[in-house]
């Protein structure tokens, strides 16, 4: 008996890939080639003490106390008087047109300019803040320093970037253009824009977009720069510099409460010298005197 010859292999299948699935493949592959480089490039910041990412430490709760309700006693008993550095109040833009917030209930617009990295804004953040207690809370404040790449390096601070602020006497507007990060050694990386209402009071009174702070109350005052310099700051941490604001003769504590009182003074000409609390103070009276503000009630 004979066994049948096996049948002859039929020829090999070669089965053909859809060339979509070719391209959809490639396009997976280089996905996951980015996504490898951004890790590769995270884990090298991380271990260079470098980052792209901005963590904001919330300023503790004693800080904030200290420079949100300081003493009218202690403010008083300053005035405008800072020995060491001389403050530079806002200036009186004349007869401009209020700036009020929209919609029902408006109020006067106070508009703060600045940049973390930049020093004269991390100096100018402290009697803006004390200032604009007096008229409202500070809901969170984060913990900043100016940049360690400038002049006047590390001035203690806070940002304004993620902060909250309610009131029923002023809107505070706040814009912190650039961080105090720059990643990739070529500029800082961009925070905030401001909005066309904004941007047009940097426009006329800025000398630059570039230039770091800008304080306008309303369109009625403004100023440019700081009240003083920052080197009063030097080598101080915020929470010293808020304890200090208790001492009504610290030079620091002068310098901060001098601008705050010169700042409530040009708030409380367009609130109408509301609350009467706060704008009829000592050390109010000594700001009006010093900027020719003649009250009208």
């Amino acid at each position: 008996m004979s066994l049948d010859a096996p049948e002859p292999a039929g020829p090999p299948v070669v089965h053909t890939i859809p060339r979509r699935y070719v391209a959809l493949g490639l396009i997976i592959l280089a996905i996951i080639l980015v996504a490898a480089l951004i890790l590769i490039r995270n884990h090298i910041n991380q271990t260079d003490g470098t980052s792209d990412v901005e963590v904001i430490t919330p300023a503790p709760a004693s800080v904030l106390t200290s420079v949100s309700h300081v003493p009218t006693s202690i403010a008083s008993a300053v005035g405008v008087t800072s020995p060491g550095d001389p403050t530079t109040p806002p200036t009186a833009t004349g007869n401009a047109s209020l700036w009020q917030s929209a919609g029902a209930g408006a109020r006067p617009v106070v508009f703060f300019y600045g940049a973390e990295f930049a020093p004269y804004a991390a100096a100018e953040r402290w009697p803006v803040v004390v200032a604009l207690s007096r008229f409202g809370t500070f809901g969170s404040l984060g913990l900043m320093q100016s940049s360690s790449s400038e002049v006047f390096s590390d001035t203690p601070t806070f940002t304004f970037w993620q902060a909250r602020y309610t009131s029923v006497w002023v809107d505070l507007q706040m814009v912190e253009r650039y961080s105090s990060l720059d990643p990739t050694g070529v500029g800082y990386m961009p925070l905030q824009k401001p909005t066309a209402r904004q941007a047009a009071s940097v426009s006329v009174y800025d000398t630059s977009t570039m230039t770091f702070p800008l304080l306008d109350v309303a369109n009625h005052y403004v100023l440019v720069g700081s009240s003083f310099s920052p080197s009063v700051h030097a080598g101080l941490s915020q929470y010293q510099v808020a304890v200090d604001l208790a001492i009504a003769a610290n030079p620091v504590t002068q310098a901060i409460l001098a601008a705050a009182n010169e700042i409530t003074a040009a708030i409380c000409t367009v609130t109408r010298q509301r609350p009467a609390a706060v704008c009829s103070a000592h050390g109010l009276a000594l700001a009006d005197a010093k900027m020719r503000i003649h009250k009208t009630g």
